[in-house]
């Protein structure tokens, strides 16, 4: 399962001839070749093709077919689940549905793997995260701007801001209890994916929010449910959570969520008519990186005050 660091890349990192620029809707035959290569790692190929691993691959071509709404994944009708996903995989002219699949296959692996009966392996755990950390490397090699995390492909707009940022939000809210702004958070990364920025922003907008619901619950502080952002930030610092010079920075996080909805579709009147007015990804991405901080912060704070409890 580890990345073998062959002669020809080896010289390629001397020439300078790293990808260093994502990609996002393009994937080569080649990696689509890996990615084919990988799954067979994870969910068992020709040879090692249990009877738990074809119910995986029935379960997951199943999911794709009925989300599409067609009775086939290819052109051509195939024997069996495991080679129509993956002649899916190696032709679907659609990149961002390979990567469906693709996610689908982790996502039920990263769960039905682990398994000792599904490939009969003494460390199955050792196995799904090594199968994890090649796809993860794979896709930083072919300068694919994904990274699998807990159950779904997250898009790398910047590697720093994704290490410093987003794998550590993450982190904070898979502590218990978290559940929700969790769910909302990976929904508004989902939303980005698939170039749905208007629904992006809300559900970032909602992760916050349930974020500071959440530490109010846990410090028995009381709020309304419909109280906005700008009154749970009010909340925190009137009871000395957040220091009054970080009220202003939450509260501007809020503001470029809400205030970047709206411009999704502007009215304008003198046209007499609606016009839509795209958002540039990079202004969603930026909203996305100032939630993921802004959780960051809330999460270590909250951390520090129960451990001083």
């Amino acid at each position: 399962m580890a990345i073998v660091p062959l002669f020809s890349k080896r010289q390629k990192e001397l020439r300078g001839e790293v990808i260093d620029v994502y990609v996002y809707d393009v994937l080569s035959s080649t990696f689509r070749m890996q990615l084919s290569y990988m799954i067979q790692d994870l969910l068992g190929g020709h040879s090692n093709l249990t009877f738990e691993g074809s119910k995986v691959y029935d379960t997951i071509v199943k999911i794709l077919k009925k989300e599409y709404g067609v009775q086939k994944l290819a052109s051509i009708y195939e024997k069996n689940a495991y080679q129509e996903l993956h002649n899916f995989i190696l032709s679907e002219p659609d990149a961002e549905r390979c990567l469906d699949a693709v996610e689908l296959c982790y996502a039920i692996g990263n769960i039905e793997a682990r398994k000792y009966s599904f490939m009969h392996l003494y460390e199955p755990d050792a196995h799904v995260d090594a199968c994890i950390a090649e796809l993860n490397g794979r896709f930083k090699e072919a300068g694919c701007g994904y990274e699998f995390i807990d159950v779904e492909l997250i898009r790398i707009d910047s590697q720093l801001l994704h290490a410093e940022a987003v794998k550590p939000a993450l982190s904070i809210l898979h502590i218990p209890g978290f559940d929700a702004p969790r769910e909302e958070f990976l929904d508004a990364f989902g939303h980005y994916r698939h170039g749905r920025y208007k629904e992006a922003l809300v559900a970032a907008a909602k992760s916050f929010e349930s974020t500071m619901k959440i530490i109010c619950n846990a410090n028995e502080w009381s709020y309304g449910k419909t109280d906005t952002a700008n009154k749970l930030i009010t909340i925190l610092t009137e009871n000395g959570f957040v220091p009054s010079y970080h009220q202003s920075h939450l509260a501007s996080i809020h503001s470029n969520l809400s205030s970047g909805i709206p411009t999704l579709r502007n009215q304008i009147a003198s046209h007499g008519s609606p016009e839509i007015i795209e958002v540039a990804p990079e202004v969603v991405a930026y909203g996305l990186h100032l939630t993921a901080s802004a959780i960051v912060l809330l999460g270590s704070l909250q951390a520090k005050r129960e451990a001083a409890r």
